[in-house]
Formats: structure tokens, sequence, C-alpha cells
């Protein structure tokens, strides 16, 4: 791989990754119509993983430094006998905790079910991207909602959680869906972006753990530096832009922007499928 493919390959992940476009159902798409990566490109991806992780921990630094601390300061009091959870940090902690797990399931249910052929199917993809684009229609039409992490409910976080495990399959965005999700639940705007993204960092975490637990039994390939870190580089920077553009489009009810690039992509999807 030389720095030009590693460039664009960070660029689109970077992108992909954060704008609700399905950054998996991309990969099929490109696998089907170009033929498999191989063992390099599978440890790349690994690597590009890891900076998209970068990205959101760049953004929401402030954040993550506050459900670090509220980590511990919760553990030291489950020691001690005395759980509070009453403080938006550590509400805003146990929420995390909560959307986390139906992913962790899903994802290990994944693997003991033997179903990976699933995730590299491309009529799936074709079929959740149309899914992909009936959630960014919806984005558009829900009402104003109100809750933060001062007093949503924890099954709104569950319900979240669930969405982001069904958001396992290709075609189908985990940023997209988680967001939708939230507002479903009754998120203000800008804190369903927030905890759709800070949710990702375990998911993201986890996904890169699987595919390198991949990467090490095939052996770690030889690779170029400077290919690598151009492709972190880009990654890791086009996804501080991808978030930061959610950010501020949520506001303005153009998710359906995204609901016609999914419809678009299903169709190239099932074009690639069938021919």
């Amino acid at each position: 791989m030389n720095w030009m493919q590693a460039l664009i390959a960070g660029l689109v992940q970077g992108i992909t990754e954060f704008l609700p476009v399905s950054s998996s159902g991309h990969l099929v798409i490109l696998q089907t119509l170009f033929g498999e990566s191989g063992e390099t490109d599978l440890t790349f991806s690994v690597f590009l993983h890891l900076a998209t992780l970068t990205s959101v921990v760049i953004v929401y630094r402030h954040d993550i430094w506050l459900l670090i601390r509220s980590f511990f300061a919760a553990a030291g009091d489950l020691i001690k006998g005395r759980p509070d959870f009453k403080q938006p940090e550590r509400r805003f902690l146990l929420m995390v905790i909560i959307g986390t797990v139906p992913a962790a399931v899903a994802g290990v249910s994944v693997k003991l079910l033997e179903l990976d052929g699933l995730l590299e199917n491309i009529f799936v993809v074709a079929v959740m991207l149309i899914v992909t684009s009936a959630f960014m229609f919806l984005v558009d039409r829900i009402g104003k909602r109100k809750y933060t992490e001062a007093d949503a409910p924890y099954r709104s976080a569950l319900l979240v959680g669930v969405l982001q495990s069904i958001a396992i399959l290709p075609g189908l965005s985990r940023s997209g869906t988680t967001i939708f999700g939230g507002l479903l639940g009754g998120f203000r705007k800008d804190f369903a972006v927030k905890f759709a993204f800070i949710l990702s960092i375990p998911a993201i975490l986890g996904a890169g753990l699987v595919e390198m637990a991949g990467v090490m039994k095939t052996g770690i390939p030889s690779i170029d530096i400077v290919s690598w870190m151009i492709g972190f580089a880009a990654a890791a920077f086009s996804g501080i832009i991808a978030i930061r553009f959610i950010q501020i489009l949520v506001n303005y009810s153009k998710f359906y922007i995204f609901g016609v690039y999914c419809l678009l992509a299903s169709a190239v999807a099932f074009w690639a499928g069938l021919r």
C-alpha cells in the first residue's frame, strides 16, 4: 500500500465511520466490486479504527475525562457500600455502560453462532442501507426533545444500545442508528449526538480487538510506516471534521441528505451483487 492509497483509505474511514452512511457497508460494496483485501489491509483496518477512536477522544476529551473520574469515584463509593449515581456525570457513565451491553452481547453472539458471513453479504448491505435511509428521513421529523445526562431515563440509554447492537449489520449506520435512537428516546439533539459518539468508543474498540484477533492468527505483515502514519492522520482528521459536521447539521433538519445518499448506495449494492 503506497501513501496515496493510505491517504484515501484514511479519509474514507474517518468520514464513513461518523457520517450516517455505514463504513462497514461501504467496505463490503468495495470488496464485492474489487475483490477481498487480504491480511495487510485487515491489519491496516485495525490501525484506522484506532485513528477514528482518537477522533472521538479529541472532540469529547472533556466529557471523557469526567467519565473516567466518575468511574473511579463511583467504584470507590461502591466498595464503601454507598453507591450514588445522582450526579449528571455518574448518570452519564451508567448510561454508557447500559448502552454498551447490547452491542457486546450482539458481537459475542455473532462469533458464537458463526454468523460472520452475514456481515459480508452484499444484499444484507443493500437492504440495511434502505433502513438507514428511513432512519435519516425520520430524524428530521422527530420533534423537540428535552433529556440530557441530568435527567434522561435509563430505558432510553438501553433503547440506543439495542439499536446500536442491530447496527452490527453492514449497511446499517451505527452513528445514524444511535442518533435516531437517542432522539426517539427523548434526548435533546445535541445530547443525542454526544451520547451516540461517546457510545462509539467501546464499539470501535471492540471491533478493533476482534479484527486484531484475526490478524494475530495470520501474523502481522510487513508495513510501510510512512504510508500508515499518513493513513492514521487522514482518518483521525477526517473523523474530527465528520463529528463536528454532524454536531452542526443535527440542528438544521438536513439529515435527509444522508437518506438520499444511502438510497443511491443501496442501488449500487444491489447492482454489485447482481452483476
